[in-house]
């Protein structure tokens, strides 16, 4: 996990690892519309788990169906990430566990790559996230 205050004092990067961790946090409540919050209006999530999301409420349902599938222990690591002008990307790990039918816990893990564009207000937005599992 990112800690925002020492993100601050990172440089270039500090809006990228604000980001992530601003996700991480929304995605720890399981707060489906914080988490759309951070995509641009017209962001697209490309995903092994369902089929493409686009748009804030196509996003924002994506994510709630995910949180209806009872994660827990939501966990991002940032492996990567690099800017220049206004665009940028990051590359993260993911782990979750989803309560399985025999009332046990799996771990599911992955990678996505995430391609960036920077706000006027000089914040980060997610045009389009692509989400690969670990899983072979």
């Amino acid at each position: 996990m990112v800690d925002p205050e020492v993100a601050a004092s990172r440089g270039p990067q500090e809006g990228v690892e604000r980001l992530v961790a601003t996700l991480l946090e929304a995605l720890q409540r399981h707060d489906a519309a914080a988490c759309a919050a951070l995509f641009t209006p017209d962001g697209l999530i490309l995903s092994p788990y369902g089929p493409p999301a686009m748009g804030g409420d196509e996003i924002r349902a994506t994510h709630q169906s995910w949180f209806d599938e009872r994660e827990s222990n939501k966990q991002l690591k940032l492996l990567q990430a690099d800017s220049s002008g206004e665009i940028g990307y990051c590359v993260l790990a993911y782990a979750g566990d989803y309560l399985q039918p025999d009332g046990t816990y799996a771990t599911d893990r992955g990678k996505s790559v995430n391609v960036l564009k920077k706000q006027a207000d000089g914040s980060w937005k997610i045009p389009i996230s692509s989400l690969n599992t670990d899983k072979s």
